[in-house]
């Protein structure tokens, strides 16, 4: 089949906003892992299938409270959960914002609606910055796999743990800083 229409122009704005939103998604389905990882409760499990990131978030906080993980483990997971609460803020940021072109520049006005008032609140968000944000994602979502991973299956006879990666490796694409 072909069009006559021209083809559509690409817009690395809305390209990062949407890697921003898929990496919230995949974020999703690694916390859900985690959560399978650390426990075996299934009434939780099944309540994770339609969770949202901070109800995903806490599920993983009480598999922690009443599981049976040795303490840096439970460490290295909590530091998971915190880092992916901090994306899921900025994530929301982005997303659900209210979007203006700057006047200079290829910066974006994030145009929030500040709570309780008439004005607004304004942030600026470069696409650089959410591709950054995106790429902590993968980064984070490794160190979920790793702690899941250490956590359970590393402990088996014949099973290795995951050792962090060193700075400089890439990982899935994304170089780890130094």
């Amino acid at each position: 089949m072909t069009s006559d229409a021209a083809p559509r122009k690409r817009d690395p704005f809305l390209e990062a906003v949407g890697r921003v939103t898929l990496s919230g998604g995949e974020l999703d389905a690694s916390l859900r892992g985690l959560l399978g990882a650390i426990t075996f409760e299934p009434t939780l499990l099944m309540y994770a299938n339609a969770a949202n990131t901070s109800q995903l978030i806490e599920f993983c906080k009480l598999a922690l409270k009443v599981g049976h993980l040795a303490p840096e483990e439970v460490t290295e997971i909590e530091s998971c959960l915190i880092r992916a609460d901090k994306f899921r803020t900025r994530r929301n940021t982005i997303v659900h914002a209210l979007y203006m072109l700057k006047e200079p520049g290829d910066s974006i006005e994030a145009m929030n609606p500040a709570r309780k008032s008439l004005g607004y609140h304004a942030s600026t968000v470069t696409v650089e910055e959410m591709e950054a944000l995106a790429d902590e994602v993968v980064l984070l979502r490794d160190a979920m796999f790793r702690a899941g991973w250490n956590a359970r299956a590393g402990k088996l006879p014949g099973m290795d743990r995951i050792p962090p990666p060193t700075p400089g490796q890439t990982v899935n694409g994304v170089r780890v800083p130094e």
